[in-house]
C-alpha cells in the first residue's frame, strides 16, 4: 500500500509541475489577446477555473479527502480561481478596447497573483515530496 501511495504522490507532483508550466503560458496568450484588441478567446472559458486541465484535475476525483482538506490545496484552489478571474478581466478589457487598462492589470495584479499561485503550487509539491 505504501508503494501505491508513493506513486500517487509522484503523480500529483508531476501533474502540479505540468500545471505550473501550462499556467505560465497564459501570460503569452493574454498578451496576444491585448495586441489583437478583439481576442478570439472566450471570456467565459477563461473565467472557468475548473475547465483547464489543472482545474479539471484539481476539482476531479483523483485527489483524496485528505488532499482536499489540506491548507495547501485550499490555497492553490483559491489562487487558481482568482488567476482565472483576473485572466478573464484582462480579456474583457482588451475586447472592449481598453488596452492600457488590460496591460496595467496584466503586468500588475495578474502577474503578482500568477507568482503567488506558482509559489503555492511549489509548496504543495514540496509537501507531497516530503520536503519541509
Amino acid at each position: 500500500m505504501e508503494k501505491v501511495d508513493k506513486l500517487d504522490r509522484v503523480d500529483r507532483v508531476a501533474e502540479i509541475e505540468e500545471a505550473i508550466g501550462n499556467h505560465a503560458l497564459w501570460m503569452l496568450r493574454l498578451r496576444e489577446a491585448i495586441v489583437q484588441a478583439h481576442p478570439p478567446v472566450d471570456v467565459d472559458e477563461v473565467r472557468a477555473e475548473d475547465q483547464c486541465e489543472f482545474g479539471k484535475w484539481l476539482h476531479g476525483s483523483r485527489l483524496s479527502v485528505e488532499d482536499r482538506a489540506s491548507s495547501l490545496y485550499q490555497d492553490v484552489r483559491r489562487l487558481h480561481a482568482d488567476f482565472h478571474r483576473l485572466a478573464a478581466q484582462v480579456v474583457e478589457l482588451a475586447a472592449s478596447g481598453k488596452t492600457r487598462d488590460a496591460y496595467d492589470l496584466l503586468y500588475g495584479e495578474y502577474i503578482t497573483l500568477s507568482g503567488r499561485l506558482a509559489i503555492a503550487m511549489r509548496a504543495w509539491q514540496d509537501r507531497l515530496k516530503g520536503t519541509p
